[in-house]
């Protein structure tokens, strides 16, 4: 399992992590896999595109609904985990890890003061969707 500390979390339950130099791993959380249910299919972001907070940067689709992926900050997309275009399902089985959506840049660092650690984000869900 992946050490939650060095976790930022969106409102929108995306996460970035720091992976080496400046480059970000982006998924979304355990909870909200959990709340999607089994994952049938990704939509990964354009590589090379750079996306503003907030902005629609792909979808997840499930057997129970389609949720959109937000830019939890301004970023540029390096790279895309194309694993799960043939098994999207990893994103059930490893959310904070494998299952990764995407490897990113910051556009901006001070960006990160806007996420929460993953106390917080625990805390946020807690009181949100109880």
């Amino acid at each position: 399992m992946a050490d939650n500390s060095k976790f930022y979390f969106a409102k929108s339950h995306e996460w970035i992590s720091l992976d080496s130099n400046n480059v970000y791993n982006l998924g979304i959380s355990d909870f909200a896999q959990s709340e999607l249910g089994d994952i049938v299919y990704v939509q990964l972001p354009e590589i090379g595109k750079q996306y503003k907070k907030d902005e629609k940067i792909g979808e997840i689709e499930s057997v129970k609904s389609v949720s959109e992926i937000y830019a939890p900050v301004d970023l540029t997309i390096k790279f895309v985990n194309s694993k799960l275009n043939e098994t999207p399902e990893l994103i059930n089985n490893e959310p904070l890890g494998e299952g990764f959506i995407a490897q990113i840049e910051l556009n901006n660092s001070s960006d990160l003061s806007s996420l929460m650690d993953k106390n917080s984000y625990e805390s946020f869900v807690k009181s949100n969707h109880e």
